[in-house]
């Protein structure tokens, strides 16, 4: 018995091997045989010159930006999460939403599968949710056990749309990790971007196309409308809690629940937006929002700012694109040592830096305080992205990915100051990889035994791009 239990495990991890990991190196063609959202390089549309932009730079305010729209919505609210996580905020932005669905508002909230982070106070979100005739709650790709391809294929979009008119997507997941005033040791600088168009528009009417297509789509699992008893009281007990909850802080004057921004005033108009993502595909999506950056990143004259967690241009990313002019002054500012949280992501980065400082980039390493997670860049002063990218394979390859490009030098200005109150935080690193002080944060201590095991997963990394 012992024998043939050992002999299923052993052809199940053999299995999982393959289905999971073998497959995705198999190079395959494909066509796009259905609406996959991909836009053409032109950046021009029908409704130049009516929407308005805001930079989200500080995490609380964009938290408070969120209640406020759940608290104005009228009829339709739309969420797109990789993660809802622990926290007062998380409380707080659901206890809105039900209030909200307690109005009349339409609520749909669409999560990824595996990584939705519904553990712990929030584990019983679905039937809290599903059970409420306003609410309604689908995961993306969830786990199955015996499709080991589909683990891979992880919703990674953060956006939330109400009534059409207003919208705010960028690196921002929900959680204190990102909106909290007094940060918890997790805490990370994101950025999110706010736009709003009063007759709609046709870039916020495509957003709300992308949030239906993954809604309905054959990926989504639609959960119960019905539970078991023990369930559904399990679901009403958490939905009144998430509800008093948000009325005791509103009660109480919480500022994070009292916000009061003018977005018709505050915003900044801009000649042009567009909305790309990539194509809702298994396996190896095509890169379509790695070729839209490498095709702006094209038009620049003389700069391109990027600031992104992580960068790991693999060999399959870099087959895909073609180098800048060198009159072209490339700028990185990503992780240092000290700041990543993510210490896969960063040995992957090591095992190819030495490569990426023979570009002639300019490469910069945040010490902190925290880790930087945004996603941004910006192209000759005017033209910016912000989106959920990594300069990574999974961002190229495996995850659903949205970004916007907005052309406008006044939110391009303030982009790049942003970004540079980062780099103040930051060293250069020189061609030979030492690390040149050049900010007003100084070099930190690196701690050896971290410093090691990163040296070691690196040259692990280093050996599997080299096998494959």
């Amino acid at each position: 018995m012992l024998h043939l239990v050992f002999l299923l495990i052993l052809l199940y991890v053999v299995y999982v091997f393959i289905t999971a990991f073998v497959l995705f190196y198999i190079p395959v063609q494909k066509r796009c045989k259905e609406h996959c959202m991909y836009k053409a390089s032109s950046i021009s549309g029908d409704d130049q010159g009516t929407n308005q932009v805001m930079l989200l730079e500080n995490g609380f305010e964009s938290g408070q930006i969120r209640i406020q729209m759940i608290r104005e919505a009228k009829s339709m609210i739309r969420l797109s999460y990789y993660s809802i996580q622990k926290g007062r905020t998380a409380e707080w932005v659901l206890g809105a939403l039900i209030e909200a669905a307690d109005r009349g508002v339409k609520v749909q909230i669409l999560l990824d599968g595996i990584c939705h982070s519904l553990r712990g106070p929030l584990k019983h979100l679905r039937y809290a949710v599903s059970n409420h005739p306003n609410m309604a709650i689908r995961f993306y790709e969830p786990f199955r056990l015996f499709k080991p391809w589909t683990w891979h294929n992880r919703l990674h979009d953060k956006l939330i749309l109400a009534d059409g008119r207003v919208a705010v997507m960028g690196g921002r997941n929900i959680g204190d990790k990102y909106f909290a005033d007094q940060p918890p040791k997790d805490f990370t600088y994101d950025r999110d971007v706010l736009l709003y168009n009063e007759k709609k528009g046709k870039v916020l009417d495509e957003m709300e196309q992308y949030f239906v297509y993954l809604w309905n789509h054959d990926f989504t699992k639609r959960s119960k409308d019905v539970y078991s008893k023990s369930k559904a009281k399990k679901g009403k007990k958490l939905r009144n809690q998430l509800l008093r909850s948000y009325q005791d802080a509103i009660r109480t004057k919480e500022p994070f629940v009292t916000p009061s921004f003018d977005w018709t005033r505050d915003a900044t108009s801009v000649k042009q937006v567009s909305f790309f993502t990539n194509p809702v595909e298994r396996f190896n999506k095509r890169p379509l929002v790695l070729k839209k950056l490498n095709d702006v990143a094209h038009r620049a004259k003389r700069s391109v700012l990027i600031q992104t967690p992580y960068v790991i241009p693999t060999r399959p990313m870099k087959d895909g694109m073609t180098p800048l002019s060198h009159e072209v002054q490339t700028t990185i500012v990503t992780n240092s040592l000290i700041a990543t949280p993510n210490p896969l992501a960063f040995a992957g980065y090591l095992s190819t830096k030495k490569e990426l400082m023979k570009t002639g980039v300019h490469l910069y390493e945040y010490e902190g305080p925290y880790s930087i997670h945004a996603k941004s860049m910006v192209i000759d002063d005017y033209l910016s992205i912000i989106g959920t990218y990594n300069l990574d394979a999974r961002s190229s390859f495996l995850n659903t990915e949205s970004i916007l490009v907005i052309d406008s030098a006044p939110f391009a200005f303030t982009l790049t100051q942003a970004i540079e109150r980062k780099i103040a935080y930051s060293y250069l690193v020189a061609k030979d990889q030492t690390e040149l002080e050049d900010g007003a944060y100084g070099q930190k201590k690196k701690p050896l035994m971290k410093r090691l095991l990163l040296r070691g997963l690196s040259a692990i990394t280093i050996l599997w791009r080299r096998l494959i």
